[in-house]
């Protein structure tokens, strides 16, 4: 016959609480320790007993933190704090026990809890800006299609040939716009998907600098391109015009004329420079542009916008990058790809 043992409820007890992941400590109102279920834990520099006082066991990051708690949650109800210990960050909660003036004290880890609730923000924070972005650039070229097409559409307005013209080319620019911001959306689109993928042939720099301009209207803006000799690259010619198209279209919005495209062969990388005479960017975003350039890696569209997101993004995926600077009061952005 094999002997049966029960269990004590307070034995039981002990158990469910060593089980449990946080770190529990019962204090009396002279803060010592009535009840541990972890002696061995984080917060704790020594082994905690029951007997010794919590202030010369618990870390001192955790005793800063615990200074009055015990007290306002006597008259509170319930207080609570944050501590960080080398990289692991603490919550610990205090409740008084009913009439002995006890307190229970509870410390969990919440160091994935916290980096995994800033990462949603940050990313809904992200999601926002660029929506932001997006909708700022749609804006534009959709209200001058509409307002054409509408006053084109009326038969009653007296517009002259000469004027319709001009309409209709206006409407032009502006839906090649619409048709570019539409290819920057799906390239993010295949970004996000992992399936942003570009080619390794030849880039002939002033050939494609020379289809883009055929492809776009300048708006009466003096576009000059600059290039002592042919330079060829080693990348993608389809996304090489997509990052031209998107730095011309920055600076025609953004800065002033005339604009000078400056093709090199710049330390063994195919250079392209577009260069106006505007104020520049900020300086927090030539910091971070310059920042992920020297760091090999791209930012986010919600971050420093479409445009330049698309330019850094394409290029690095070209073993190149992108870069800022002013020279000679002139706003310059460069983009690079290996030499072919």
């Amino acid at each position: 016959m094999h002997a049966h043992h029960e269990l004590s409820p307070s034995h039981n007890f002990d158990e469910v609480l060593s089980a449990l992941p946080e770190t529990i400590v019962q204090v009396d109102p002279d803060h010592t320790i009535v009840h541990v279920n972890r002696p061995e834990s984080a917060v704790f520099r020594v082994r905690a007993s029951v007997g010794t006082r919590l202030d010369d066991v618990i870390v001192p990051e955790a005793r800063e933190a615990l200074a009055g708690l015990v007290d306002n949650a006597q008259f509170t109800g319930g207080a609570l704090a944050e501590f960080r210990t080398g990289n692991d960050l603490f919550r610990v909660t205090a409740k008084p026990l009913g009439g002995d003036r006890l307190a229970l004290l509870v410390f969990k880890n919440i160091t994935g809890i916290r980096s995994a609730g800033q990462t949603i923000v940050e990313l809904v924070r992200d999601r926002s800006n660029f929506l932001a972005a997006v909708s700022h650039e749609l804006r534009t070229p959709l209200t001058a299609v509409v307002g054409y097409a509408n006053l084109l559409a009326e038969s009653t307005a007296d517009l002259d040939q000469d004027t319709r013209s001009d309409m209709v080319r206006d409407m032009t620019d502006q839906a090649w716009d619409l048709a570019g911001i539409i290819e920057d959306l799906l390239t993010v689109a295949s970004a996000e998907l992992g399936e942003l993928h570009v080619a390794e042939v030849g880039v002939s720099l002033g050939a494609n600098v020379a289809q883009v301009l055929e492809s776009m209207s300048t708006r009466g803006t003096a576009i000059h391109v600059e290039q002592r000799t042919p330079v060829t690259g080693s990348g993608d010619p389809a996304r090489f015009r997509q990052v031209v198209r998107n730095l011309l279209s920055n600076a025609l919005k953004h800065g002033s004329g005339p604009i000078r495209v400056i093709i090199s062969d710049d330390g063994g990388e195919a250079s392209l420079q577009v260069r106006d005479q505007g104020g520049g960017i900020s300086r927090e975003l030539e910091e971070l542009i310059n920042q992920q350039a020297a760091q090999g890696r791209s930012s986010t569209p919600g971050t420093m916008g479409l445009g330049l997101w698309i330019c850094q993004e394409l290029t690095r995926l070209m073993g190149g990058g992108l870069s800022y600077r002013r020279v000679d009061g002139e706003t310059s952005f460069q983009v690079t790809i290996p030499m072919s």
